[in-house]
């Protein structure tokens, strides 16, 4: 038998597989650092991207905050325009109730009394006068109860006046009232 060595064939066998095994760890390590490139690039478009929509949500939202401000601002605007065309409506039907009320208090205060002031105060009304005896004070209540725009509340002050010609100074409170008003308020409680 023919002795033949086989040490360096093995040996070539050895290094070309030790070549072979760098050159897949080399190809695997840059396929390795390819995946990890992509993954990177991948994940840093998504979190560009979701940053983009993050920023493009906030400018929404801060534009949306400041139609909200001028949907407040204009609805507070709304709310006292109706007060006042509340107000201003009132004052237009309340104007010729004014002139029916004197109207109707010219035809109540009996002779021998003398009203130096009144005062409105909503529907109450204060009247201060002077009378020449106390049954004038109860004919003016009596009249005043029964006109239709006019209510006695209460008689507050009554004093006898010394100087001069003797004199009754009194003090009454009364409530203005508006035919048919309180008819439509009592129908629409029922």
């Amino acid at each position: 038998m023919a002795r033949i060595n086989l040490l360096d064939w093995r040996e070539e066998l050895r290094q070309e597989r030790q070549k072979e095994f760098f050159i897949t760890l080399f190809l695997m390590v840059v396929l390795a650092g390819l995946i990890w490139f992509l993954v990177h690039t991948v994940m840093a478009s998504r979190i560009e991207s979701q940053q983009a929509r993050n920023q493009f949500l906030e400018t929404e939202l801060r534009q949306l905050d400041r139609q909200i401000q001028e949907i407040n601002k204009l609805e507070k605007q709304r709310e006292e325009l109706i007060k006042r065309m509340d107000l201003i409506q009132g004052l237009q039907q309340s104007r010729p109730e004014v002139v029916r009320m004197f109207d109707e208090l010219v035809h109540v205060v009996p002779e021998g009394i003398n009203l130096s002031s009144w005062e409105r105060k909503g529907t109450n009304l204060t009247f201060t006068g002077q009378a020449e005896t106390n049954p004038r004070i109860s004919e003016f209540m009596r009249k005043m109860d029964a006109a239709e725009r006019l209510n006695t509340k209460s008689l507050k002050d009554v004093n006898r006046d010394e100087k001069g010609v003797p004199a009754q100074n009194f003090v009454l409170e009364a409530e203005q009232q508006t035919p048919g008003v309180e008819n439509v308020q009592q129908e629409g409680g029922q």
